[in-house]
């Protein structure tokens, strides 16, 4: 699926065409990263460490209205690996926001492109890292449009859709390439919500999604036979989830949701592998036709949940965060995520802040060709930080992040340190009102 802004454009501005005063949004901004790490891929033993610099301009583009909004920002990081230049790398991405309030529903809609850094991406556990020895270019497309109704003044109905496209740039020659499988992931979700009281409400969740990823492997010589083979497969999963939750504000300042449910996903799994005979039919040597052609299904059902509690101070803030579901990923198939984090933040002054992140997240495959190998990874990363906010445009940012990243399939521990220098630009400019 491509999706492209300058498409929906057209759509927007008709759609809000009977509003006669504009809050138009321009908005650049620029960003200046220096990162010292002495572990970029996460490996077990890294072969040196690196200084990577990013530049990022950027810039917001859209307008504000009594009744709906679109703000489109656009973004290029330019990634500078010194003494590793063929990792640089030009990341572009945009994204589009639209939102549409009537007198009893709301409209939402997002979509995302992007072109960016497997080495700065695919370190989130849903893919290999173990096998980044080069930089590989991923894209990704995204749309999910949202319809909420409000059925009366207690009762709400909210629809929605997701579709995400994930490809990877396929390297003539380089097996590395092939280790990541392109993907696609839809989701269909009806969320019912019940407010007892403003402070306190209830919510019934049921979602459809239907997974679709696949891979082929170029010719080599495997299986012991001194002929080419070609192997591939490809990948179905189609998942049912249920979940019930509540959102509990205990006053101003404090915040509380919690959901959790089941899911029941079905896979279906089809891999081949054809044997070049040097064109000779295989016959001839007491063999079956070719390819052969292997498939298999399994079901599978799992606990799914999330949650995520909030508390402002007036010196800060404290932010808790838990989840588990099933992630679409590139490792030839779904991967099974939970994950924990705690942010906390410290206003020392006006213009000085410092905080703590802290993160835990376990990645499990699940349903995969072969189910045998132990392909879990774990990280753990804690990262304090402390901000100065120099001027009302300028701000700097100063951290020190600490990962330990475990591979299940090899019982081995990768530890890395970075330390990282942002300095962000943001002008004031006024926006002009029609």
């Amino acid at each position: 699926m491509k999706f492209k802004t300058k498409q929906l454009l057209p759509v927007l501005v008709v759609f809000s065409h009977n509003c006669q005063a504009f809050d138009w949004l321009f908005e650049p901004n620029f960003g200046a990263t220096e990162r010292y790490t002495d572990n970029l891929r996460m490996q077990i033993n890294p072969t040196r460490d690196n200084f990577v610099t990013t530049l990022s301009p950027g810039v917001l583009l859209g307008y504000m209205a009594e009744n709906h909004a679109l703000n489109t920002t656009f973004k290029w990081n330019e990634l500078i690996y010194h003494g590793e230049s063929n990792l640089n790398f030009s990341e572009k991405i945009a994204n589009i926001e639209h939102q549409y309030t009537g007198e009893r529903f709301k409209t939402d809609l997002s979509a995302r492109y992007a072109e960016q850094s497997t080495i700065n991406t695919q370190l989130d556990l849903t893919d290999n890292a173990f096998n980044l020895q080069l930089q590989i270019p991923k894209t990704t497309r995204s749309v999910s449009p949202t319809l909420t109704y409000n059925l009366n003044e207690r009762d709400a109905l909210q629809l929605s859709y997701n579709y995400i496209d994930v490809t990877f740039e396929k390297t003539p020659g380089l097996t590395t390439s092939r280790s990541f499988s392109d993907y696609s992931n839809q989701q269909y979700a009806a969320t019912l919500t019940h407010g007892f009281s403003e402070r306190f409400s209830v919510n019934l969740t049921g979602s459809y999604s239907l997974f679709s990823t696949s891979g082929e492997n170029p010719p080599g010589f495997y299986l012991n036979t001194p002929f080419p083979v070609t192997s591939g497969f490809s990948q179905k999963a189609t998942t049912f989830n249920y979940q019930a939750g509540f959102q509990y504000a205990y006053d101003e300042r404090t915040r509380l949701s919690l959901s959790a449910g089941i899911r029941d996903t079905t896979t279906d799994v089809s891999s081949f592998q054809n044997i070049d005979f040097f064109g000779l039919p295989p016959s001839q040597f007491g063999l079956p036709n070719q390819p052969t052609v292997s498939t298999q299904s399994s079901k599978t059902s799992g606990n799914v949940f999330s949650g995520d509690f909030n508390r402002k101070y007036d010196w800060g803030s404290i932010d808790l965060k838990g989840s588990r579901q099933l992630s679409p990923a590139s490792t030839s198939g779904q991967r099974n995520t939970t994950s924990f984090s705690a942010n906390a933040r410290y206003n020392l002054t006006e213009r000085w802040s410092s905080g703590i992140n802290a993160s835990y997240l376990l990645s499990e495959s699940t349903a995969t060709i072969n189910n045998s190998t132990n392909n879990t990874r774990t990280m753990i990363t804690l990262t304090p930080n402390i901000q100065w906010r120099w001027t009302p445009e300028i701000n700097l940012n100063l951290s020190y992040s600490y990962r330990q990243l475990e591979f299940g399939s090899i019982n081995q521990t990768a530890f890395g340190n970075n330390i990282q220098l942002q300095f962000s630009y943001q002008p004031q400019i006024n926006r002009q009102v029609k």
